[in-house]
């Protein structure tokens, strides 16, 4: 019986638990002023892929890491010319807050996921 109660309790800890799939408006704090980008994830159990796109100051770039503990961690994947790494916590409010770290240096970011537009 016991067994039984700790699998249980196991499923519906793994239902409950938090996702970051989906797209993210981004706010990045550069040494230009605020700048809007955006984040496109997908999630695998902990493996967290996608596409950073900045809105024209950068190419677009593949984005590979992790989530765990509620803690995002991302860089540019393949030969990326411009090597980013994010690293961000999952907040109570749903939002991503974090530092973005490039070649001109480390800058804050906040994200707020965007509506699906299939939601009606």
């Amino acid at each position: 019986m016991k067994t039984l109660i700790a699998i249980v309790g196991l499923a519906l800890a793994a239902a409950v638990a938090p996702s970051i799939a989906g797209t993210w408006s981004m706010s990045v704090d550069s040494p230009h002023g605020a700048m809007t980008t955006s984040l496109e994830l997908k999630q695998d159990d902990t493996r967290v892929t996608g596409t950073f796109t900045s809105n024209g100051h950068l190419p677009d770039m593949k984005v590979e890491g992790t989530f765990k503990d509620g803690v995002l961690k991302l860089e540019t994947a393949d030969d990326a010319e411009h090597k980013i790494t994010f690293q961000a916590k999952l907040l109570e409010d749903g939002t991503l807050s974090g530092v973005l770290s490039m070649e001109v240096g480390d800058m804050n970011w906040t994200a707020k996921r965007m509506e699906s537009k299939d939601k009606r």
